[in-house]
């Protein structure tokens, strides 16, 4: 086991309380959950701090960009399941990126209620230059990691992002 609740004041705090609130619980799955969590969102919001704020984006907009970037034009229904937002986010956060002229909707000639949403060159250009930024974080946050290393952990969270939660 590593050494991780006595060099981190907040989680030694926590797995403390956990602990004592609840005999039975698993601590070392409470501190995977624990870390997991908090070097997310840590990322996230430097992320968004750092790249995409500063480019006129949000976290969220920039995830929708990336996910139509990715894969081509898409139902908003479709960009919700891959970019992990609710469909009420995406549609909200699709109404700034079109009025920023970052992409554009188009109804379905089959099925007019189906909405899908597609690049402009300017959103192309947006999420090009946004996740150039992004990869330079990238590049300092895991720099002190080496890269057998990163497979490792990258293999380790794709394994749980295949476990159905629903």
């Amino acid at each position: 086991m590593i050494d991780g609740p006595r060099s981190d004041p907040f989680l030694k705090q926590a797995t403390d309380r956990v602990a004592g609130s609840d005999p039975g619980v698993d601590l070392d799955l409470f501190r995977l959950s624990f870390a997991l969590t908090r070097a997310a969102n840590r990322f996230t919001r430097h992320v968004e701090s750092a790249v995409h704020r500063p480019r006129n984006l949000s976290t969220a907009g920039f995830r929708i960009l990336f996910t139509v970037w990715a894969c081509g034009p898409l139902a908003a229904h479709r960009i919700a399941v891959l970019a992990g937002l609710s469909r009420a986010s995406v549609s909200s956060v699709v109404n700034t990126l079109e009025r920023d002229g970052h992409v554009v909707r188009s109804r379905e000639h089959d099925d007019r209620r189906l909405v899908t949403v597609s690049l402009t060159p300017t959103g192309e250009d947006a999420v090009r230059d946004a996740y150039g930024g992004q990869h330079e974080v990238e590049r300092d946050l895991y720099a002190t990691l080496g890269a057998g290393d990163r497979e490792v952990l990258a293999r380790l969270l794709e394994s749980l992002l295949d476990v159905p939660l629903d």
